[in-house]
């Protein structure tokens, strides 16, 4: 009977441990996986995007917020020393300072401009040499004629050192009630 108890205590303790292991996460270092049949085939090679930064987020975010409060010192602290603009009906490349003249002359079409943020990711490829942010959210405001209107907006923004060096923004009207 001690022998049987002795044995059954030895299984329990054996199975605890098993239990531990089988909960812990499992490392795989050094395993090529296979990169997946795909439909439409990659121009370049696929990046391997892993998460990236929060300070890239907060500096994106923080340009947006100068965008909104006109503070154009604090959104050409943002900016690098040029920046590329991809928005659906235009595209151009600029310094600095041609950005915040463009932003300028924009600003002034919204009045009582705001944002509800939605969500947001900062990504890095692999090789570390390409990081961007993307934010979702909802931007309101009112026209010259004080009537409400609002955006669905995709942002896209490339870093380099902590500053905006491309924005690639979708937009889409959200439906009238």
């Amino acid at each position: 009977m001690l022998i049987s108890c002795l044995a059954f205590m030895l299984a329990s303790c054996n199975e605890a441990g098993n239990d531990k292991k089988d909960s812990e996460p499992t490392k795989v270092e050094g395993v090529k996986i296979d990169e997946p049949k795909l439909p439409f085939p990659l121009e370049q090679p696929y990046k391997n995007w892993q998460i990236g930064s929060t300070e890239n987020v907060v500096a994106a975010m923080n340009t947006l917020k100068a965008y909104i409060d006109k503070d154009f010192s604090a959104l050409a602290a943002g900016i690098g020393d040029s920046l590329e603009l991809n928005f659906d009906y235009l595209h151009a490349k600029l310094s600095r300072d041609s950005a915040i003249n463009f932003f300028k002359a924009d600003r002034p079409k919204y009045n009582d401009l705001s944002v509800t943020m939605y969500d947001y990711v900062s990504v890095i490829s692999a090789d570390k040499k390409s990081e961007w942010v993307t934010l979702w959210y909802k931007q309101s405001w009112k026209n010259e004629k004080r009537v409400p209107d609002s955006l669905a907006v995709t942002d896209d923004i490339r870093m380099e050192n902590g500053k905006m060096v491309e924005l690639d923004e979708k937009t889409s009207h959200f439906p009238k009630k």
